[in-house]
């Protein structure tokens, strides 16, 4: 695994706190929330409808392509279609996986063009990261995709929900589970960090890029049928 991928995803958690206190003194180099544009997205989702027994397994598409093929093989073995939230550098150096991930079932999205701390972000620079990740998806598969998933923060502020409004995305898609799967733990702990909080409509987080989530994604699955639990793409879960 990469170190710079862990600390990157490892200080997000700081950077969301110290962003969203930036944001609200219009200090570091952040644009007030006052100036967001009136085309803003709306409030984050973080999970669908409660009252339907299926779950969203989604994906930050990035990383090691031998393991990206690994976890689409699984999910096409198991009939498993998966959502995949890609940062558009990587699609642009991979051109043939926006169309491999998307043919065998799945949705493709977009994570930003390179995955940059959105919350240290002014507007300029976070509207530049979704259009230029949303033209990155476009070239991949003739769409720009339905979802934004804002990068390096566990949730938008102000300053993302304008930017993704700006690229015509209506919210900006996080998530309620996260395997933690970028921490690289056991199979099994990747597991467990999804059970103990999964339930109806939940959004799970997981990532390319890390060998114990091929590992753990079948047993996963599994898991989640025997708990009556469907997975489902993003936008098939948040139908009418």
């Amino acid at each position: 695994m990469c170190d710079d991928h862990v600390h990157e995803e490892i200080s997000r958690r700081k950077a969301l706190k110290i962003g969203s206190t930036a944001a609200l003194m219009g200090i570091g180099g952040l644009v007030m929330p006052s100036s967001a544009s009136a085309a803003s997205a709306g409030a984050d989702i973080f999970h669908g409808p409660r009252n339907r027994a299926e779950v969203a397994i989604t994906f930050h598409g990035s990383g090691d392509l031998v393991i990206a093929r690994k976890i689409l093989a699984i999910a096409k073995k198991t009939s498993t279609p998966i959502s995949v939230m890609a940062v558009g550098v990587w699609l642009n150096a991979n051109p043939s996986m926006g169309r491999e991930i998307v043919d065998a079932g799945n949705e493709l999205g977009n994570h930003t063009y390179s995955h940059k701390t959105m919350t240290l972000l002014t507007l300029k620079e976070a509207k530049a990261e979704v259009a230029k990740g949303k033209a990155a998806v476009t070239k991949a598969v003739g769409t720009p995709g339905k979802w934004f998933r804002p990068s390096g923060t566990l949730k938008s502020n102000s300053i993302i929900r304008a930017a993704a409004g700006a690229s015509g995305y209506s919210n900006c898609l996080v998530y309620d589970v996260d395997s933690l799967d970028y921490t690289d733990p056991s199979a099994k702990a990747i597991v467990a960090n999804c059970l103990k909080s999964v339930q109806n409509g939940s959004i799970i987080g997981m990532h390319f890029g890390h060998v114990h989530t091929v590992t753990a994604l079948p047993l996963l699955i599994t898991a989640l049928h025997a708990r009556n639990l469907t997975p489902v793409t993003v936008t098939q879960l948040l139908r009418a």
